[in-house]
């Protein structure tokens, strides 16, 4: 192997880690918390965190707006 091949090889190892590691953080935000608790009574309309709320009320609400 010559220094050009380790070079790309690397660069695709670390373009494919860095690819990796970000759909694990989208995925691991997707992700409903059983232990999650509506913070404004399930007013979702007028809740303040409707737009990050994964709670299946909140969901339905920005869906059929």
């Amino acid at each position: 192997m010559d220094r050009r091949g380790f070079i790309q090889k690397v660069g695709r190892g670390s373009m494919l880690a860095a690819l990796a590691a970000v759909a694990g953080v989208l995925v691991a935000r997707k992700q409903v918390q059983p232990d999650q608790e509506c913070i404004d009574g399930f007013s979702c309309r007028e809740c303040r965190s409707l737009s990050d709320c994964q709670l299946p009320e909140a969901i339905t609400t920005r869906k059929h707006g």
